[in-house]
């Protein structure tokens, strides 16, 4: 059962990592996300029954840019939202009109998504129509897609939406009332678990396992002082307490990797264990995602 969970577990990270090139206040254990924290309200825009088994990452993009600007390539891990779109050797159908610097906000998980920003809708419209895209429209919304592809996007001068899906494309990124990621219990305790965080990414739901969902939150005071928010939404109490366990044995085994880790469970009907890993200012931000994944495991060996 362990190696099980451990093979899932460097399975989803890897895919995420694969994505990732991948407002704050300081840290700390109190800072809490509620109804209106804006990682809960990104996770409005996407369908949670198109979301089976998908890895999904919210990302401040307007904040990354803030902090890269003191901290230069030190963000450069968790700068670029989780899409392909952005991030492969050619150009997008929207060619030159669109790019990463006009995105404030994106949440994705990699074939479907929505980025607010400040777009040149016009221009972008142009691109797509010269790439052979035509309009055609979905419970009353207009959207662009070519006779062969499955990609469908919605494009205002604030807002693109985008779905990789043959039939009702939009239904991805426009879920009906109730149907959200924001509207499951297990995105919500973990929204309210991480907080405040310019970046989030999430492994799929499990539904029929002890841990539901897990989370990893990025946070800054300043391009120097990064923290590192992990969290575990999980069945019951019990659960809670082992995993809690296994996270404090591995701060303890792989010292100083860990250094000022603290490690809390929050109870309820739905609890949440919290790894709040300070980042010394020579680490870069992502680091729990991308090489010390020792606690992310720990977290999902149930």
């Amino acid at each position: 059962m362990v190696m099980r969970h451990r093979r899932l577990g460097v399975a989803v990270i890897a895919l995420l990592v694969s994505t990732t090139a991948v407002s704050c206040s300081a840290p700390g254990d109190s800072q809490r996300g509620g109804d209106d924290s804006e990682v809960l309200r990104g996770l409005t825009s996407l369908s949670s029954r198109h979301a089976r088994g998908k890895a999904v990452t919210y990302l401040d993009m307007a904040r990354v840019r803030q902090l890269e600007k003191a901290g230069g390539e030190r963000y450069s891990s968790v700068a670029t939202p989780a899409t392909s779109l952005l991030t492969g050797f050619e150009l997008g159908p929207w060619q030159e009109h669109l790019k990463p610097s006009q995105i404030d906000t994106a949440v994705d998980w990699g074939t479907a998504g929505h980025w607010e920003g400040r777009f040149d809708s016009a221009a972008i419209t142009r691109a797509l129509k010269s790439n052979g895209y035509v309009e055609k429209e979905e419970d009353g919304r207009r959207y662009w897609r070519t006779k062969d592809s499955t990609l469908a996007l919605q494009v205002s001068d604030h807002e693109i939406s985008y779905a990789a899906q043959r039939s009702d494309p939009m239904s991805v990124v426009h879920p009906e009332q109730g149907a959200a990621l924001a509207d499951k219990e297990e995105y919500r305790r973990a929204a309210e678990c991480l907080g405040d965080v310019y970046r989030a990414d999430f492994l799929p739901l499990t539904s029929a396992e002890p841990t539901r969902l897990s989370a990893l939150g990025q946070r800054a005071a300043s391009a120097a002082k990064n923290t590192e928010i992990l969290c575990a939404v999980v069945e019951d109490e019990a659960t809670a307490e082992r995993v809690a366990t296994r996270l404090r044995s591995v701060v303890r085994e792989e010292a100083p990797q860990y250094d000022g880790t603290k490690i809390t469970v929050e109870n309820g009907e739905r609890p949440y264990v919290r790894a709040v890993v300070p980042d010394k200012a020579s680490q870069r931000p992502g680091r729990l995602l991308l090489g010390d994944v020792d606690l992310w495991l720990a977290v999902n060996d149930s």
